[in-house]
Order: structure tokens, then sequence, then C-alpha cells
């Protein structure tokens, strides 16, 4: 142990452990990347499970952990970040056959298929992928130890956001400026996406966070959710609309106007529903997801569109109005944060997160 430890106080170029003539010591830095190597040792077990039939001891579990090595869980890797053994194989600059010897070893350790030919390339099935998806959240947690430390990766992203389409954009904005103006080392990475492809990416580890409409519950039990604010849908229409000008609006009154379709989706699933319960028939020649798209044919035309209060009042909207007299009968609607439940943040992930939650404070206030 004493020759281990040396080692890695010699690659990360830091003191983990105080030795004394009592004994030895964690020290402080040691006690951060002691936790995050124990939830990095949980989540491999958690991988390990994944493959093992219910029932499974823990001293068996442990057992199959402990004869994994470095060599299998970076072919493992490199098959999850590549897709396929010949883009992982050039990867890591090696023939196929040598990439897939670490794999079939581990088949044959758990007893386990986690990967099938395909067209001259080997991909995981199923069940690998899952113990991948695993794995790849336990080497998680060491890159967050060595951010923690003082020792990351250059380039390595210090937080990552999923942006769904209707997230109030300025408020995240306003956040992230905020967090980052004592925080000139820290780089944050926004990516856009619907909800189905930012849930893939944040349960498989490539994001930290979803910012937007939440689902109340997710659709999977690893994930949480924290609201920060209710977000009502409402019928938009450009300022100077007909309908915006007049004092009574009766639902009846939409018929003679062309509403924008989302494709799919909460808010497709929502404008569905209201044309229904409204007796609606209105004439839909657009059809699209695309934001920048809708608010623009809002603007130039008399169409009407779905979107969130906050869309309207937070984002600058100027050239939009709310039809505030016939409010669109759905569910609760909160913004807020969607994270991974066994998700443990940084210092910094932390502290964006409180000045969101602050900026959304005063914002509604």
């Amino acid at each position: 142990m004493t020759y281990l430890i040396n080692q890695l106080e010699a690659d990360l170029g830091i003191k983990l452990v105080v030795r004394g003539t009592t004994g030895t010591i964690l020290t402080e830095v040691g006690s951060i990347f002691a936790k995050r190597t124990e939830r990095c040792l949980e989540k491999i077990g958690e991988a390990v499970e994944s493959l093992l039939a219910d029932g499974t001891s823990a001293r068996r579990r442990q057992a199959l952990v402990s004869r994994m090595n470095g060599t299998q869980y970076r072919a493992v890797l490199a098959l999850w970040h590549e897709g396929d053994s010949l883009a992982a194989s050039r990867l890591l600059d090696v023939s196929q056959q040598s990439l897939l010897r670490p794999v079939r070893e581990l088949e044959k350790l758990f007893a386990s298929k986690l990967v099938r030919p395909l067209g001259g390339r080997v991909i995981f099935t199923d069940a690998g992928h899952e113990f991948a998806r695993h794995l790849v959240l336990a080497g998680q947690e060491i890159a967050s130890a060595l951010e923690e430390i003082g020792r990351g990766a250059a380039g390595q992203r210090n937080l990552r956001i999923g942006a769904l389409v209707l997230s109030p954009r300025l408020i995240l904005a306003e956040a992230l400026d905020e967090a980052l103006r004592f925080a000139p080392r820290q780089t944050v990475e926004i990516v856009e996406g619907s909800y189905e492809e930012l849930v893939v990416r944040l349960r498989n580890g490539s994001i930290d966070v979803i910012f937007g409409a939440l689902r109340a519950p997710p659709p999977f039990d690893d994930l949480i959710e924290a609201p920060l604010q209710k977000d009502p849908y409402i019928v938009v229409c450009r300022r100077g609309h007909p309908l915006a000008l007049s004092k009574r609006i009766k639902a009846k009154d939409l018929s003679e106007y062309d509403f924008i379709f989302p494709t799919e989706g909460l808010r497709r699933e929502v404008l569905d529903a209201l044309v229904q319960r409204w007796k609606l028939s209105p004439p839909s020649q657009v059809y699209s997801n695309w934001l920048p798209t809708v608010v623009a044919m809002v603007r130039s035309s008399d169409r009407l569109a779905v979107l969130s209060r906050w869309h309207i009042e937070s984002d600058e909207s100027a050239d939009l109005q709310a039809l505030d007299g016939l409010p669109v009968p759905h569910e609760p609607r909160y913004v807020g944060l969607t994270s991974r439940a066994s998700w443990l943040p940084t210092p910094f992930q932390k502290h964006f997160m409180d000045v969101l939650a602050q900026v959304v404070r005063t914002r509604a206030a």
C-alpha cells in the first residue's frame, strides 16, 4: 500500500497522506481524492452488478471487481467512445483482435455477452452498453477528483449543461456570467437538444445537468429533478395581431388563425389537447420544433404558437405577446434542473446551481 500511494502521489505531484510516528492520515486533498475514489469503485461495482444474476452476494461481486484490470477498462471505454471496434482500435493504435481480447476476458469473467459482430466490426450488446455506461460514470469520478485537487486535464469541461428548447436562455446566461466571474479557469459547455436526446447524454455522463422543463417525474429512476420556477404554456402572437387588440377573446376566435405545430414533444401534446378541448380546427401549414423559426414566423405573420411564459418574459421576445385571456389548460409545468441521482457536484458545479437558483428567485420577484 505504501508503495502504491507513493506512486500515486508522484503521478499527481501532490501529497495525499501525512506520515508520522502515530500513523498515517489523509491530507485535505487526500480526503477529496479518497471520497471520489470510493465513489468510482462503487460505480464499477454497479457496472459488474448489471451483469450478474439477482441474489449474487456482495462478496462475489467484490471478488469480480478486483479481478478487472486497466487494459480491460481502457478497451471498454475506447469501444464506448468510438462506437465500434474498428474506430476504437484506431484510437488505441492496436488491431481489432488486440482491442477485443480484454473484452473477451471480461465476457468469460462475468459469463455475459458484452459485444456482437456487425458488418465486419463489433459493437456492444445491450448488456455491454449498460456495463460500459457505468464504467464511464466511474471514470468521471476520478476526473472530478483531479479537478477538485487542481490537477484537472487540459481542455476538460468543468460543467456541461444540456439546454432544452424552451429553457429561458437569458436566465441561464446571467447565472453563468455570475458563476464564472470569479472562476476564470473554469470552462462550461452548453449543448442544446430535445429532452429525449439530452436524457440519453445525461445518463451516459456526457453532460452533467439538463436545464429546462421538468417531466415530474423523470422517465428513469436514476434521475432526479430540482424545480426552480413555475413556467406555464401560453398562446402567443405578434404585437399588433388582431387578437392582441381584442378586449375579449374566446377560444373559438383562434380557429381563424394558423397554429405553428411542434413536430413532437410536450408542446405538441399540449397543443393537440388544446385543439381538442376547445373544439378548434385551425389550418396547420407549418410544423417545426426549431424555436428560431417558430418565433420568426409568429413575428412576421398572424400565425399563433404555444410557447412558455418565461420564454416570452425572460428572453427579450419584445415582438411577441401572450394571449393572457385564454390560459392554456395543462399539467403544472416547472423549469428546473435534471441530474443523475448519484451525481456529486464539484464545488464549481454546486456554486453554479446556487447562483442559478438565486437568479431565478430575483427574476420571479
